[in-house]
């Protein structure tokens, strides 16, 4: 069945905990990933409400701290509009996970660029 009305949108506050984030985009006529580490903080209800204000408050949102990565370097890396983001059992997990997929992403030829610091 086809529906000929455009996407949809959802709302809602990520969960604490740590996450793996990633984006792939295209460079130099090459597949490209950047990929790192995250924490997820809860904030009050109120500063949440002020963040959502400020942006677009019909999308998710996510209050995360990157590990080793500012956020004028983060938005200087920039080249994806989004991150795919998988949230580990804990940092040691997160990390294994990030690993795991660096290296396929490696394997499968993709050029892949570790942002920030590893944990330990």
């Amino acid at each position: 069945m086809y529906f000929p009305f455009g996407g949809s949108t959802l709302s809602g506050v990520a969960k604490p905990g740590v996450i793996v984030w990633s984006r792939f985009y295209v460079a130099n006529n090459r597949l490209n990933l950047d990929i790192g580490l995250a924490d997820v903080l809860e904030l009050g209800e109120s500063e949440t409400r002020r963040r959502l204000e400020s942006t677009t408050k019909e999308w998710p949102i996510m209050h995360a701290r990157l590990h080793g990565v500012s956020q004028t370097q983060m938005m200087g890396r920039h080249k994806a509009n989004h991150i795919h983001v998988a949230y580990g059992k804990d940092g040691a997990g997160a990390t294994d996970a990030a690993l795991t997929k660096a290296a396929l992403a490696r394997n499968l030829g993709v050029a892949v660029h570790w942002c920030g610091t590893l944990p330990g």
